[in-house]
């Protein structure tokens, strides 16, 4: 019986390393965070990360956009675009086959890629948390920005999914879930800097109640004008709140304008 060990969830700009001391008495704070949750993860004693993430137009494109898609490669390069992180983190293809396996039984038809480069969107978070890398790395592409979305409730139920997948796995396999976007910010757009605060503070303590639920009440209408087209990322948080089914703890939340988004930084509680 495998083991779903950890859960948590990051926000992912690219200015979090290529600006990585902007306005030192709010990003020490979540560096600071990033640490205590990078120990988390060493502390579990993991044997592979589920990362879920998304993708701006640097390994997907309008020839082929998938709503889901798994990386089942042995290892995964990074595009370093923009100057983001780049290098090879190592896969786990053996457990992610058993993974896409087991989501297809229960009714996720995810694509797959043998190839799956990767963005700021996997490649930040992973330099902020070595633990991970080092675990090794399933990257979970969730469409987050190109018309038709998944839907929220999509994505909370794919996070169950992944729960039920990973404690049906054969053997006593470690595994963390950690979802990766948002949380307000406007890409491209003429609010480009906002951060929406009792936005980011509204989703967290619907999170840390264990309410994931109540998202689902929520629009992509509603998410783009309160929080910009950057806060539709929160769907890969939703897929680490299901996969939990327990409450977030926040290990740290600030608006950080100066890195043009609100950063959040959390963990949840397994259920049993």
């Amino acid at each position: 019986m495998g083991h779903l060990a950890l859960a948590a969830a990051t926000s992912h700009v690219g200015a979090i390393v290529k600006n990585p001391h902007a306005d030192p008495e709010v990003s020490d704070v979540l560096h600071e965070a990033w640490r205590r949750l990078d120990a988390d993860i060493a502390a579990a004693r993991l044997d592979a990360v589920v990362l879920v993430a998304t993708d701006h137009y640097e390994t997907f494109g309008l020839e082929n956009y998938p709503a889901f898609c798994l990386g089942v490669a042995d290892a995964h390069t990074g595009w370093a675009e923009f100057g983001n992180p780049g290098g090879t983190v190592r896969g786990g293809p053996e457990l992610a086959a058993r993974l896409l396996d087991g989501l297809t039984e229960r009714g996720f038809d995810l694509a797959r890629s043998h190839t799956m480069r990767l963005d700021h969107s996997f490649m930040v978070p992973l330099a902020k948390l070595p633990a991970a890398a080092e675990a090794g790395v399933i990257p979970l592409f969730v469409n987050c920005n190109t018309a038709p979305l998944p839907t929220l409730r999509r994505c909370l139920d794919l996070g169950r999914a992944l729960r039920e997948t990973v404690r049906a796995l054969p053997g006593d396999a470690r595994v963390g879930i950690i979802g990766t976007g948002g949380l307000s910010h406007w890409v491209g757009l003429p609010r480009f800097g906002d951060v929406n605060e009792d936005f980011d503070r509204g989703l967290l303590d619907l999170l840390t109640r264990g309410d994931a639920e109540a998202v689902l009440a929520w629009d992509d209408a509603q998410i783009l004008d309160e929080a910009g087209n950057g806060a539709l990322e929160i769907r890969t948080w939703l897929v680490a709140a299901g996969a939990a089914d327990g409450p977030a703890r926040v290990y740290a939340y600030r608006p950080m304008p100066a890195w043009t988004v609100g950063i959040g930084i959390s963990g949840f509680e397994v259920a049993p």
